[in-house]
């Protein structure tokens, strides 16, 4: 009995989904592809024949289409009760300029809800290994069907709908790299507390940098390009260093003697990013908890390679498993999160604040 999987992917990235799921599943067929969504087909004897990919935002077995809430509670009849119920639309074509469209969200899941009566929990948020409804809506603007399939929650998923929340850019930051960096730390759960210290390479202007300092870390910016004045006005306070300089070129001097994570969106090639986070590593490798990389798919070459320079950061970083993803507001690139165990002899710290 054949099985039929879904996935999701930003529109620009399917054709290096398809590429990486011919190396990793040839078992897989395509059965139907619409912008940003992927529909597929295995005849395999898998236990998870769900595809994954570093280029898939959500993924799980498909059910069919619907047109009506009580379509998609038709099709979910064959599931095992009661359901978590995941709605999100597709990603745009364009993130940068088409918004999002919460208010259609909440109001198809809201019908939702009421069809699935008694066989719907009312919250969204997931545990491991509960059943989950995925109900995926066409992104705004666009006119379409209604996906609706189902996932059994798990680790490596993020805990919003859809895998990722998108962030929208307020008008007094820096750069979109602040949006990035709050999209990476609720994708990542990267666990930032007040207080920890940061190190950034690639920081200026400084839109990563001032989420993180919005949060309450103190942070070293690691880049020759000047940093945005907002930035450097928490250097009045003791709470950001400039080294105007590349991250090869640091000193263990130029460190304070505890860094808590890592932190990388520089635009240059991954390999020349691997270099930097190597040499970052040798000077302080031993207190850092964990790595959240932005790597940069600069052409093709660079994503049939990026298996390996997965493994590469694994390997570096001293971890035996990380996770990957695209963001909402990536363009083309990944994020990786390296999780590593807390330094011998930390002493907790106060959680961080939430970002203004």
């Amino acid at each position: 009995m054949p099985a039929f999987v879904f996935a999701t992917c930003l529109p620009r990235s399917a054709a290096w989904l398809k590429r990486d799921l011919a190396r990793t599943r040839p078992d897989l067929r395509l059965a139907f592809s619409r912008p940003g969504l992927l529909t597929m087909r295995t005849d395999a004897a898998l236990a998870e024949p769900e595809p994954v990919s570093p280029f898939v935002r959500a993924s799980g077995h498909s059910l069919g289409f619907a047109d009506t809430a009580a379509e998609v509670a038709a099709l979910a009849a064959t599931l095992p009760h009661p359901l978590r119920v995941h709605v999100f639309a597709r990603d745009p074509a364009d993130p940068d300029r088409d918004p999002e469209d919460p208010a259609t969200v909440e109001r198809v899941r809201a019908e939702v809800l009421a069809a699935l009566g008694d066989a719907a929990l009312p919250e969204p948020r997931a545990q491991a290994g509960e059943l989950v409804l995925d109900v995926v809506l066409p992104p705004p603007g666009l006119s379409d069907r209604m996906l609706v399939g189902w996932h059994r929650h798990d680790a490596r998923r993020g805990d919003a709908p859809g895998g990722v929340r998108r962030v929208s850019l307020p008008p007094d930051v820096p750069s979109r790299a602040w949006a990035k960096l709050e999209e990476a730390l609720a994708w990542s759960r990267l666990p930032l507390r007040e207080g920890d210290v940061v190190v950034e390479i690639g920081a200026a202007p400084g839109g990563a940098a001032l989420a993180l300092l919005q949060r309450g870390a103190e942070v070293i910016g690691i880049d020759p390009a000047r940093m945005d004045p907002r930035v450097m006005a928490y250097g009045e306070r003791g709470r950001f260093r400039h080294l105007g300089i590349h991250a090869e070129r640091v000193r263990t001097a130029d460190l304070p003697q505890r860094v808590d994570w890592l932190v990388l969106d520089a635009n240059v090639s991954p390999h020349r990013a691997m270099t930097a986070v190597t040499h970052l590593l040798a000077l302080r490798g031993r207190s850092i908890r964990g790595l959240l990389l932005t790597l940069k798919l600069n052409d093709d070459g660079v994503v049939d390679d990026l298996p390996q320079l997965l493994a590469r950061v694994a390997e570096i970083a001293g971890v035996d498993a990380l996770r990957v993803t695209q963001l909402p507001s990536a363009h083309q690139e990944v994020v990786v999160w390296a999780a590593r165990e807390p330094a011998p002899g930390s002493t907790p710290r106060r959680a961080a604040r939430a970002p203004r």
